[in-house]
């Protein structure tokens, strides 16, 4: 089976390093290739796909009119004679001239639904998401939950406990207004400048168009000596890293799953996230993590004081473990694909007949 992943750009985030992950494995099974449109793309993460993946840039200017990359990428996927094109934004389907199979998957709840109908088979990352499509009108879209290698993950040791006030926080994502990394920073603020507790650092993996804001905010709450911004980490440094820290914190305002807390589950971190439905759906509907109300820091300040008198229950965080391990292993993911394509296909080549 020949299938074209196909995208505009390809810089670091949680889309970018799951699809990877989803490609090194197909490739063992199919011949893959990887399509990207745009001229932004990120050669280190590029270096972390199998050689046996052929990846074809057009390095176009994002926005450009001219349509010489679009016809390159379209001779480019006539010669290849893909299966199956596997969209991975919707609008993409501008940018293809023929009348290929083509399948999407809708990364988040908010994803302009205008391009839905004309993809073959809708796949959505979670329960949240495929409630959104059908809130749509596109009630027969499929869950495909988004994986990780959750045996590359090191374990943190259970016997790392709390202790008062000494917390060592991560936070794990792009620095955009819709990762909630402003509502950290506040709550963060609340504890240490209004609660005085003083034992509490944070470490924030990632970079993005927000970095610049969070700086400001750091700077204006004192909190140079408690928050530190270390930018993108390779995913080797997250995975051996998880372990060293007392507790994972997701604050986004808006998610459609949560790759990164299914991460820090498969490294036996404990977890807080905010209540969106994606991100409940990683810890079980929440019982397999702490809790707090989206978009408001003094809730989140509130869980994380918490968390340091009554830290996550041993035996939450081994189910949390093996929880991840049983719904999130990228190897599914990707077989789950493979099979979705050859039923299409399947069905379509009899349609024919």
């Amino acid at each position: 089976m020949r299938i074209a992943h196909l995208t505009w750009s390809f810089d670091y985030g949680g889309v970018e390093n799951m699809l990877v992950d989803i490609i090194n494995e197909q490739v063992k099974f199919c011949d893959v290739r990887l399509y990207i449109i745009n001229d932004y793309y990120n050669k280190a993460l590029l270096k972390n796909i199998d050689s046996k993946v052929k990846i074809i840039l057009f390095n176009r200017k994002p926005g450009s009119k001219n349509v010489i990359p679009l016809a390159k990428l379209n001779f480019s996927l006539f010669s290849f004679s893909p299966d199956l094109i596997h969209c991975h934004q919707g609008n993409l389907i501008k940018a293809l001239w023929f009348s290929w199979r083509k399948v999407l998957t809708i990364h988040n709840t908010f994803c302009p639904s205008a391009y839905f109908s004309h993809y073959q088979r809708l796949f959505c990352i979670s329960n949240a998401v495929k409630d959104y499509a059908e809130s749509q009108g596109f009630p027969n879209s499929v869950v495909i939950y988004n994986g990780i290698h959750t045996q590359n993950i090191d374990v943190r040791d259970s016997r790392q406990d709390t202790k008062g006030d000494k917390l060592k926080v991560i936070c794990i994502g792009r620095l955009h207004p819709d990762k909630g990394q402003r509502i950290l920073v506040e709550a963060l603020n609340h504890l240490i400048n209004s609660q005085q507790l003083t034992g509490i650092t944070c470490d924030f993996i990632g970079d993005g168009d927000d970095r610049a804001e969070l700086g400001k905010m750091t700077d204006l709450y004192h909190l140079t000596e408690h928050i530190k911004f270390f930018g993108f980490k390779s995913r080797e440094w997250v995975y051996s890293h998880l372990k060293d820290y007392d507790l994972f914190v997701l604050p986004s305002v808006s998610e459609g799953f949560g790759l990164t807390l299914a991460e820090a589950c498969a490294a036996k971190l404990p977890v807080i996230t905010s209540d969106l439905a994606g991100p409940l759906e990683v810890i079980a509907g929440g019982r397999l993590g702490i809790i707090f109300k989206h978009g408001d820091s003094m809730d989140l300040a509130d869980k994380l004081y918490q968390f340091t008198i009554y830290p996550v229950n041993k035996s939450i965080i081994e189910e949390a473990y093996n929880f991840s391990k049983t719904h999130f292993d990228v190897t599914q993911t990707a077989q789950q694909y493979i099979l979705q394509y050859k039923e299409l296909v399947n069905i379509q080549n009899k349609s024919l007949h």
